[in-house]
């Protein structure tokens, strides 16, 4: 199994409306991905300050999974029209 773990920071300023258009595309791409075993994601709770904003976790069968919902265009569109407009940074691990 490889889970993939992503943690979002967003540029100052980006409207909670924005947030929820990519909660919501995230749901429906967890939908519509087969090669996907699970999805969790969410904004960060606030307990600790200098945590980052949201944060994906995502599970794959195998790594051929993982690269099939890297590769997939639904997935490159939500990053390139609701996930790069509002991020300012990122951090990634897979495990």
């Amino acid at each position: 199994m490889v889970t993939h773990v992503v943690i979002f920071s967003w540029r100052e300023g980006a409207a909670p409306e924005d947030v929820a258009r990519l909660r919501d595309g995230l749901d429906r791409l967890a939908s519509d991905l087969t090669d996907l075993g699970t999805i969790r994601h969410g904004a960060d709770l606030r307990f600790r300050h200098g945590n980052g904003d949201y944060a994906l976790v995502a599970t794959f069968a195998d790594r051929a999974g993982w690269d099939a919902y890297q590769a997939d265009p639904r997935h490159k569109a939500l990053v390139r029209d609701l996930v790069a407009p509002i991020q300012a940074s990122r951090l990634t691990i897979q495990f």
